[in-house]
């Protein structure tokens, strides 16, 4: 197979909470620790897997300084993305002002935003950056806000730095790629499941929640793009593909759920979900039991 020395692996890792529903910056601190200590190519901090919109603009700053100083500031992705410009470059001009290196901004959601609006967006977040590198971040299914791959060529045009593509086939992916025209430009993909294929298909790599708390079988399937190791990357697909089984494609609740089998108190959700049932955590227990 042909190597793909770039290959590059990002964890979205979640935010822990209390039993009282308050951030519990104790234990997501210890949970940053505990993951930085895996070789990763960086984290996502304060996206869909850290329960973004649930926050407040403070606990994103707080969760995210807990993030660089675990993993270092080139390592770490602030999202500030929000639903209105206002409150995207409030958020990055405090970012900034706390040290934060490189950020990562959803389109704006809830409101469909328009085109115009979406350019606006993007470069009142890029010069609130000063100078430092912007991703964009797209997931229609989530923001209610489309961006055709024509549109989001314009985008990168503001000055990002790169963009992470969540809730679309590779297929779609590769689309995107080809609108862009620019294979310096690092694309991620939001799908866990399908880093072998994104990689394959020019992506730089793959934004991953379930990484952010079983990073072994990634971590693994990185190393052998990136040295075009078709018999490790066979055993190490295999195992990922478990890990994102077993957390039903990371679903917060087995996240954290897996979070407290690696010893880490992971409390509850902020987001309006079921927590994981007993039977489920046995299953799931039993399920990754050799991939921890």
């Amino acid at each position: 197979m042909t190597a793909h020395p770039a290959a590059n692996l990002i964890s979205a890792v979640p935010t822990l909470f209390a039993g009282d529903g308050t951030v519990d910056r104790s234990a997501t601190r210890a949970a940053y620790d505990q993951l930085a200590r895996h070789p990763l190519d960086g984290v996502f901090v304060g996206g869909t897997t850290g329960e973004f919109t649930t926050l407040t603009d403070d606990e994103r700053l707080d969760v995210s300084t807990a993030a660089a100083e675990a993993f270092g500031a080139d390592r770490t992705y602030w999202h500030v993305g929000h639903a209105s410009t206002h409150q995207a470059v409030r958020l990055t001009r405090a970012a900034v002002d706390r040290g934060a290196a490189r950020f990562a901004a959803l389109t704006p959601h809830y409101f469909p935003a328009t085109e115009s609006a979406l350019l606006a967006y993007y470069e009142a977040v890029v010069a609130a950056a000063d100078g430092r590198p912007v991703y964009g971040y797209l997931f229609a299914a989530r923001t209610t806000t489309p961006v055709s791959p024509d549109l989001l060529a314009r985008l990168v045009g503001t000055g990002l730095a790169g963009v992470k593509i969540s809730g679309e086939s590779t297929a779609a992916l590769t689309g995107y790629l080809s609108a862009l025209g620019d294979p310096t430009l690092p694309v991620y993909s939001g799908a866990d499941a399908e880093f072998t294929e994104v990689v394959t298909a020019g992506a730089a790599g793959v934004v991953s929640g379930v990484s952010s708390v079983l990073p072994e079988p990634f971590l693994a399937v990185r190393d052998a793009l990136r040295t075009g190791d078709t018999e490790a990357l066979v055993a190490a697909r295999e195992r990922s593909l478990r890990a994102v089984a077993a957390t039903r494609h990371g679903d917060l609740a087995h996240l954290k759920a897996v979070l407290e089998l690696r010893g880490l108190p992971a409390g509850g959700l902020r987001a309006p979900l079921d927590p994981i049932d007993p039977d489920d955590r046995r299953a799931l227990e039993s399920a990754v039991a050799d991939l921890l």
